[in-house]
């Protein structure tokens, strides 16, 4: 039996895996390499991510019972919200998954996000952000407060971005779909944090995905390395000195590791190494990542004042006004606490003459950049009336709305599968046809609108369950 066979034969049957791949694992691991071969043989590690801007202390272990009641949770030590839950459990199927109360996530990619952990007030950049859950992930740590850039340059892949940070409540959020060289000319050294999960060969997805394993070559590493790096170099524009930035990647081998960060730092003498991890899948829950935390040397510049000449105005439109003042309770721009703060923005209307309404926490200029979201989506103006987003719906509080309804499992159920519902007894609105927030263990799931005694179910046709 040659060398290659006999390499392969200590994972076969399991899998059919590239050689290339099992011959430079066997030199990078040694000693290791039966452990982590064995790995393999195990089943997956999943975990979930509970959401700090739903949950403000998700551990201890208080609110969880009541979060996922059936699933047995075991904490995963890099991430102080994340959890791995048994093979056989399904998180999604929980009401609470709908209400964005925690993301699916695979434990090690828990990781990059954790390691940047941005402050609430910065200004941060996720690179390259599709699906989103490092995206959500972040700005959990921010808080609602700051401004967080998610692009990706797949505007496919962008869709999935966007739903997952309005399905979490994250308010702050522009979503672009642009290459890193037009957003490093575009801002330049803006950002306070800078994450680049980077486009990898993937070798950390093989025991997960099939179609990962059939897309390796023996000279994958390498086109991938060369790529990072070109992503490092724009990425490295737009970070202010003083400020940190994170490169990982779901992959094992060197060159696209250790490889492309020491490439980075010795075309940037600008930027410093301050620590690296490796996650193995046969050590530690999760599939494997490599995680590289750099710092740009100098004084941390306080926030600029880009003199960007943009139409953002701080004074919303009437109709959003009204709507507020009938549907919300909590004062919107003078008193404390606000619910709204920010730069408003209009789209161009359309056909119809319906504008959508965005809100940014600072106004950014995103002139002739691709955009998927320029903000929060609040809703759609048109002929004097507003309605109001999904992604508003999900970024309040059931005690900001003026009029809302706490439904049980079976009654949320039938909501999310875009049904309408009886009007609840003792509800009794004293307006006409009010908007209604629907909630489950008082957490938002969507509108509704009050019409004829029953409660006419408002939720977009992509948000609907089948």
């Amino acid at each position: 039996m040659s060398f290659g066979r006999e390499i392969k034969a200590v994972v076969e049957p399991l899998l059919s895996l590239p050689e290339s791949f099992i011959m430079n694992m066997r030199e990078l691991l040694g000693d290791e390499f039966e452990a982590f071969f064995d790995s393999y043989r195990e089943p997956i590690r999943r975990g979930i991510r509970f959401n700090l801007l739903k949950l403000s202390n998700p551990r201890p272990l208080g609110p969880l019972p009541s979060v996922v009641p059936d699933i047995s949770l075991t904490p995963i030590p890099w991430c102080t919200q994340g959890y791995e839950y048994p093979p056989d459990a399904r998180p999604s199927k929980n009401l609470l998954y709908n209400a964005g109360l925690f993301y699916i996530q695979e434990p090690s990619a828990m990781c990059p996000a954790a390691a940047l952990r941005p402050q609430p007030g910065q200004r941060v950049l996720d690179l390259c952000a599709a699906p989103g859950g490092k995206s959500v992930q972040l700005a959990g740590y921010m808080q609602g407060r700051g401004l967080l850039v998610s692009n990706d340059a797949s505007p496919s892949r962008s869709r999935a971005l966007v739903k997952n940070l309005e399905l979490s409540g994250v308010t702050n959020a522009v979503v672009l779909t642009e290459m890193p060289h037009r957003l490093a000319s575009r801002f330049g050294a803006f950002f306070d944090c800078v994450l680049v999960d980077a486009p990898c060969s993937g070798e950390g997805m093989f025991r997960r995905d099939p179609d990962a394993v059939r897309a390796y070559t023996a000279n994958k590493p390498e086109a991938c390395a060369a790529l990072q790096r070109e992503i490092l170099h724009h990425a490295a524009k737009m970070l202010k000195p003083g400020g940190r930035m994170v490169y990982s990647t779901c992959t094992f081998n060197s060159l696209e590791n250790e490889g492309t960060v020491a490439a980075f730092l010795d075309a940037h003498p600008d930027f410093e190494l301050r620590e690296t991890t490796r996650i193995w899948p046969h050590k530690a829950p999760g599939e494997g990542h490599f995680v590289a935390l750099m710092a740009k040397r100098g004084e941390t510049m306080d926030p600029d004042n880009f003199d960007w000449d943009i139409s953002g105005t701080h004074s919303p439109p009437e109709e959003f006004v009204s709507f507020c003042e009938e549907a919300l309770i909590l004062p919107l721009f003078s008193a404390s606490p606000n619910i709204i703060d920010g730069a408003f923005f209009l789209s161009n209307a359309d056909k119809f003459a319906i504008q959508r309404l965005y809100l940014q926490p600072e106004p950014v200029d995103l002139s002739g950049l691709r955009v998927a979201r320029s903000g929060w989506l609040l809703g759609e103006c048109t002929k004097g009336r507003f309605t109001p987003s999904q992604a508003f719906a999900m970024g309040i509080t059931k005690s900001q709305a003026r009029y809302s309804v706490d439904l049980p499992e079976p009654e949320a159920m039938r909501y999310l599968k875009g049904e309408s519902l009886p009007l609840p007894e003792g509800f009794a609105p004293s307006s006409g046809k009010p908007w209604v927030l629907i909630c489950y263990m008082g957490f938002p799931l969507g509108w509704a609108r009050l019409v004829q005694g029953r409660l006419k179910n408002q939720l977009p046709t992509g948000w609907v369950n089948q």
